[in-house]
């Protein structure tokens, strides 16, 4: 059997003196630790460690690049199994609360903290991912075996349904061969022609014989010949039906032959129809069952496909034909399967309807519901967008804002009204009637605030600035203030919150944030959620902005945005992409490539000297960039995602694969210990006769079943090991899917917000100069 390995605990912190202590304190425990003191370099070692997972990671709250619960946030989704403690220093205790919410911490120590309070926090949470692990391990079992029920109730289904098409099939044969079948006994019960009923009778064709059945069917024989004279144009024959009996009563004395008019004549009584008419000689008769119900009931369906009908088309025909089950085996041949009536009302309406009422109707579908939508009301002001007070230089000041929008920890700052849902119809044909769905608009609570367990209130989680973001999020966002520069003494900055930098960012640095302030941007990438304001100019960098972008100059830059892009001076050999407007009303745009929905304003466009300019305004560009790349994001989650399910399903498979070497080897372990038992009794045996050549020989075959035993054990072990190592392969690519899983919904969600801001924007195909 393997041996159980120690705990392994991965630590990050950036203090070499707290991070060794710490170290030194659990490895006294007999625990497996790793340390790290840069927050990219923990990430990346728990990622590794993905199919031996840590057992706990431990991070301080305060870091260089990145703050605790922002690292145990992307922790939670590289491995959601691993626990996660929080070592939050003293003085800021009430930062616990926003760890629980944002990265759902598991354990919390303040420090400085005792070496016992260490130990004992650890191992609670190190108790607790073996209950976790041994939970998982019981929900894949569940799960395992709900899928193979799963997959037995789908065949059991669909064995049904081709059991009932079949029955189906072989009724509907039953009735079109019963319906024949009467058919043909009325035909051998009723012979058609006067000779077919003769030899029915068997009525021997003699003179003497026929004068009795002459007799017998005179009133039918007088109907016939008059008919027949009628119809052929002859004369009616003066010879009476006495007469014409006495005729064929001498005909076997008289040597003469017949009237030609009276052979005829017989010729055509015989060869006639039995039952005394005739009907004209171009028509074929016609019988009662050879009228159907579906010519006698006509079937209509409504537009909406929503209602169906029913009308009897005509007074003739034989309509005691027209039964319940007739009526509703000519619905199903029009399709027509769902909502239909009550059997008493149709066999009322059969037996009380008459040729040319309004019909009635014999089904009814379910109509649509189209349902309302959603809407969101905040509760602070959403269209803010004061960037400063412009200077006659045309830098802009930002000390200069007006009123800002500034919440407190608990005020309410939004409520969404939800969509009333909608509901599809059927129609009477059993289809379903789609409809779309409503609008249920983005509601996302974002850093610093709290969602409702309703979900539909938004509250604020701490002080600070409120801002809403074009694509749905709504957040509030402390202010980190860096006094000089973003450069090598700072690093690149990702911060949840605006960023106020008083000097430049630096060529090669990157800014991440909600939004930014700085004097200046030369030749760096900034990725933000909200607006960039530049005192001076960008220069050489590289800006994607969810919000507004507001500076003195851009020069030489690539900007995204989906606000507005607002600039007192010149935009130089520069790439604008965005959803709003490009205003630059004091300046000159100088060989620049610019797509603008909402229009474009500027005081001068090119020069006599300068490379053309390029305006495309009007059109959703940035909006059909931006959504390609979340669909090829999403298109290479969802390609990832089904090579990890592949991969599953190898595992699975072999997996199965064993509960077959399982069982085999179970059986040979029980057959070899039933016959080392039966050994022991003859060995018992052997002994109690003093029989010493059998006590040798039964020990020596005992100790080679043990040994075969012994191998045995050794292969079942190997098995469980093998099962073992499947067992967390799933549970490894189970937490995989589950991250992929997480990032398709924030990306959908995004593609959602997308389409929502795209169908709200303004567009402008306007240019000012």
């Amino acid at each position: 059997m393997t041996q159980k390995r120690a705990p392994k605990i991965l630590i990050l912190e950036a203090g070499d003196g707290p991070r060794e202590r710490a170290r030194e304190v659990m490895e006294d425990q007999g625990w497996e630790v790793c340390c790290e003191s840069v927050s990219k370099d923990a990430l990346d070692r728990l990622e590794q460690s993905a199919d031996d997972p840590f057992h706990l990671f431990v991070s301080s709250f305060k870091l260089p690049k990145m703050e605790g619960d922002e690292i145990l946030k992307h922790a939670r989704t590289i491995s959601p199994l691993t626990q996660r403690m929080l070592m939050v220093p003293s003085d800021q205790s009430d930062l616990v609360i926003r760890a629980i919410n944002k990265a759902e911490i598991n354990a919390c120590i303040v420090t400085p903290a005792t070496d016992q309070d260490l130990i004992d926090r650890a191992g609670a949470c190190l108790k607790a991912f073996r209950r976790e692990m041994k939970h998982e391990q019981m929900k894949r079992v569940v799960s395992h075996q709900n899928k193979q029920m799963f997959t037995i109730a789908q065949r059991l289904k669909k064995k049904n349904q081709l059991y009932q098409e079949r029955i189906n099939t072989q009724n509907a044969e039953k009735k079109r061969l019963s319906t024949k079948l009467r058919h043909a006994n009325r035909q051998q019960k009723d012979p058609a022609t006067l000779e077919a009923r003769v030899r029915s009778h068997e009525i021997p064709m003699q003179p003497e014989t026929l004068d009795a059945e002459f007799t017998k069917l005179a009133g039918v024989t007088h109907t016939l010949f008059s008919n027949i004279a009628s119809e052929t144009g002859l004369a009616p024959p003066e010879t009476g039906l006495d007469r014409l009996a006495g005729l064929v009563r001498d005909d076997s004395k008289s040597a003469d032959p017949l009237p030609p008019a009276i052979e005829s004549l017989l010729r055509t009584i015989f060869a006639s129809p039995a039952d005394g008419t005739l009907a004209p000689a171009a028509a074929d008769p016609v019988h009662p069952e050879e009228m159907g119900v579906a010519d006698m009931v006509d079937v209509t369906v409504s537009g909406d496909q929503t209602r169906a009908r029913i009308q009897r088309k005509t007074e003739t025909g034989p309509w005691d034909q027209v039964t319940l089950d007739s009526l509703l085996e000519l619905l199903r041949q029009n399709g027509i399967t769902y909502g239909i009536v009550e059997d008493e009302a149709v066999e009322s309406w059969i037996a009380s309807v008459t040729a040319g009422d309004d019909g009635f109707q014999v089904a009814r579908g379910l109509d649509p519901d189209p349902g309302q939508d959603g809407r969101v009301d905040y509760h602070f002001e959403v269209d803010y967008t004061n960037p400063g007070k412009i200077m006659d230089n045309g830098r802009i000041d930002f000390r200069e804002r007006g009123d800002i929008p500034y919440v407190h920890n608990g005020d309410l700052l939004a409520v969404k009204t939800p969509p009333r849902p909608c509901k599809e119809g059927m129609s009477v044909r059993g289809e379903v009637i789609s409809v779309e769905e409503p609008l249920d608009p983005i509601f996302v609570a974002g850093n610093g605030t709290e969602l409702s367990e309703d979900g539909l209130r938004i509250h604020a989680a701490l002080d600070g600035r409120p801002h809403l973001d074009p694509l749905g999020e709504l957040s509030v966002n402390p202010e980190l203030a860096i006094d000089g520069d973003v450069d090598f003494e700072t690093g690149n900055i990702d911060f949840n919150g605006n960023i106020v930098v008083q000097g430049t960012v630096k060529e090669g640095f990157t800014v991440k944030g909600i939004s930014l302030t700085a004097k200046e941007v030369e030749g760096a990438t900034i990725s933000l959620s909200g607006d960039l304001s530049v005192s001076d100019g960008i220069t050489d960098a590289t800006v994607t902005s969810v919000g507004n972008v507001y500076a003195k100059f851009i020069n030489n830059s690539t900007l995204n945005a989906y606000g507005d892009i607002v600039i007192t001076k010149e935009i130089i050999d520069s790439d604008l992409l965005l959803s709003g407007q490009v205003r630059n009303t004091t300046g000159v745009i100088m060989a620049s490539r610019i797509t603008a929905k909402a229009g474009a304003e500027a005081g001068k466009i090119g020069t006599e000297t300068s490379a053309p300019a390029r305006l495309k305004v009007g059109t959703d560009d940035h909006i059909e960039a931006r959504a390609q790349e979340l669909e090829d994001r999403l298109q290479h989650s969802l390609d990832r995602l089904e090579e990890i399910r592949q991969e599953m399903d190898e595992v699975e498979q072999r997996d199965q694969a064993l509960y077959g070497e399982i069982t085999e080897k179970a059986q040979e372990q029980e057959r070899l210990q039933s016959q080392i038992s039966a050994l022991e009794k003859e060995l018992a045996e052997f002994r109690r006769l003093n029989d010493q050549m059998g006590v040798e020989q039964a020990q020596k075959d005992i100790k080679t079943l043990a040994e075969t035993l012994k191998v045995s054990d050794r292969e079942m072990n190997r098995i469980f090991d093998v099962q073992d190592k499947h067992a967390r392969q799933l549970s490894r690519f189970k937490t995989a899917v589950e991250a992929i899983e997480e990032t398709n919904k924030s990306i959908v969600l995004q593609k959602k917000g997308l389409r929502e801001f795209g169908s709200t924007a303004v567009s402008v195909p306007e240019v000012l100069v």
